[in-house]
């Protein structure tokens, strides 16, 4: 694992950063002090809150992987809408959430596709890509795009959706946005009805980011059912410990971490008993282990 660059994601960490801009602010600070990772992945709070949050993250030395898309308090996005002005409206989200990654010197953003459209699935695709295509084309040459698939039938109900249809529109699309690439989290791997083995197999080359994470859908009256970024070992998840090791592993086998810039971020919101420092440290030594191992 010698070019990975492991870091962790600040609004799971910290979950009260989803919401409160304030706490926003804060737990940014802290995770700009991080020691014990080398990247973040994170957003910048819009408005009068994103100087001090583009200074902060600018300043701390550390990799950043910022996720453009919905934020608190503001309409949803919806790239692949068939209604052309809530296309126009998620271009200009977008667009300012790209100009706070490029002031953060980002080299990874991170989108997803948008609620799925399931009477016009083909023409979805079709708008989302080449809303791709336009914001790709305004990149610098060293950024690159990475699409984040969920699922489509149990909690997020997005487009994009099946790992295989996401491989194929990736392969499709980056014929004319060549930044474009797969982040594959570990989370959404059940969601989109996948084992580790079959969406590992299925990522080939499009594989450019990896979230670590964990599930819950064996209870939908759990409050943490479906997409809400667990930690490792949650009574009746998906994932324990040892399978972020095996995970890792995987991971280790194909070659993606021999690749310059293999980013892997932890995703999981911190364990019920435990700070987010502490469990942060907790992660890190599942990852030691499979460093190890």
């Amino acid at each position: 694992m010698k070019n990975a660059i492991l870091g962790v994601n600040h609004q799971f960490l910290y979950p009260e950063a989803m919401t409160d801009a304030v706490a926003h602010t804060e737990t940014l600070k802290k995770a700009a002090e991080l020691e014990i990772v080398d990247a973040i992945d994170c957003w910048v709070w819009r408005g009068q809150r994103s100087r001090e949050e583009i200074s902060i993250l600018r300043g701390c030395g550390k990799v950043i992987n910022y996720n453009i898309g919905d934020r608190s308090g503001e309409k949803a996005c919806f790239p692949c809408s068939p209604d052309k002005e809530d296309r126009i409206y998620t271009y200009d989200t977008l667009m300012r959430e790209v100009e706070y990654a490029l002031a953060v010197g980002s080299k990874k953003i991170v989108f997803a596709s948008g609620k799925d459209v399931p009477d016009d699935r083909e023409g979805a695709k079709e708008r989302l890509g080449e809303l791709i295509v336009t914001i790709d084309k305004q990149l610098p040459r060293d950024v690159v795009l990475a699409l984040e698939p969920t699922d489509r039938d149990i909690d997020k109900r997005f487009l994009l959706g099946p790992l295989d249809e996401t491989v194929a529109f990736i392969k499709r699309w980056r014929r004319d946005a060549g930044k474009l690439g797969l982040l594959l989290d570990m989370c959404h791997i059940p969601l989109m009805h996948e084992t580790l083995e079959s969406a590992i197999d299925k990522v080939d080359d499009t594989l450019v980011h990896i979230h670590l994470g964990n599930c819950m859908i064996k209870d939908k009256d759990d409050a943490f059912y479906g997409d809400k970024h667990i930690s490792w070992g949650y009574k009746g998840a998906e994932y324990s410990e040892d399978e972020g090791v095996r995970f890792l592993g995987m991971l280790k086998n194909i070659g993606y971490f021999d690749k310059k810039g293999a980013t892997v971020s932890f995703e999981m919101r911190p364990y019920a008993d435990m700070t987010a420092e502490d469990s942060l440290a907790r992660f890190v030594e599942v990852w030691n282990r499979a460093k190890e191992g």
